[in-house]
């Protein structure tokens, strides 16, 4: 029986992703680059040194990936700063509502900045829900390596085999899965993969799924 729900952030929660990629697009044209939707979508949900990788790949020697993240997070930081909505996925905060009103413990563990996670949890109010956040800093490797899953599920003492995960992208369903977590994903800028569609519990088009297969998800 299904006692933890733990969700991805970024993509599933919050529609940060258009965020990133036009703060990418930025840091790029001012070096006189473009920055292609292809390039971004491979460099989701990967670890920062395989994404740098795909960047040297694709840019050569014109602009240093860490060049190129310091200036698109300084430009992230000013999104953040200047007062606009987080944009919040459609059944968002009604998903988390619905499990947090059936008394199941609710874990987010995101590959994201701690501080991030906290500006968004605390923006959208959303931060009340969950019992523990797990974040990059905390873990030595990313998804889709389970560790993130697996330290979410130790700090709220469940077995993985109690354990429901929302995820959107293909290295975070990958971990979830890994983690023997029943994995559900909702795609946002990729769709399943193979091992994904043979793996995954359930693939959803929307949050607002979730509750016609509440008693399925969590039996």
């Amino acid at each position: 029986m299904i006692t933890t729900v733990i969700f991805d952030m970024d993509g599933l929660l919050f529609d940060t992703e258009t965020i990133y990629f036009c703060c990418y697009q930025k840091a790029a044209r001012e070096k006189g680059l473009d920055f292609p939707f292809e390039l971004f979508t491979a460099c989701i949900g990967i670890s920062r040194e395989d994404a740098n990788q795909f960047m040297r790949q694709h840019f050569g020697d014109k602009i240093s990936p860490e060049q190129l993240n310091q200036r698109a997070f300084s430009f992230v930081e000013e999104y953040l700063m200047s007062g606009q909505d987080i944009p919040v996925k459609p059944g968002a905060k009604e998903a988390v509502e619905l499990f947090y009103r059936r008394n199941l413990k609710l874990g987010l563990a995101s590959s994201n900045m701690r501080r991030w996670i906290d500006f968004y949890l605390k923006k959208t109010g959303l931060g009340f829900y969950f019992t523990t956040v797990t974040s990059c800093e905390e873990v030595s490797k990313l998804k889709p390596d389970p560790e993130v899953y697996l330290k979410t599920a130790g700090k709220l003492h469940s077995d993985v085999s109690q354990c429901l995960v929302f995820e959107d992208s293909i290295p975070g369903v990958t971990a979830g899965i890994c983690a023997g977590m029943r994995t559900c994903m909702v795609p946002d800028l990729k769709q399943p993969n193979t091992f994904v569609r043979e793996n995954a519990f359930k693939i959803y088009t929307s949050l607002w799924d979730i509750p016609n297969d509440l008693k399925e998800l969590l039996s």
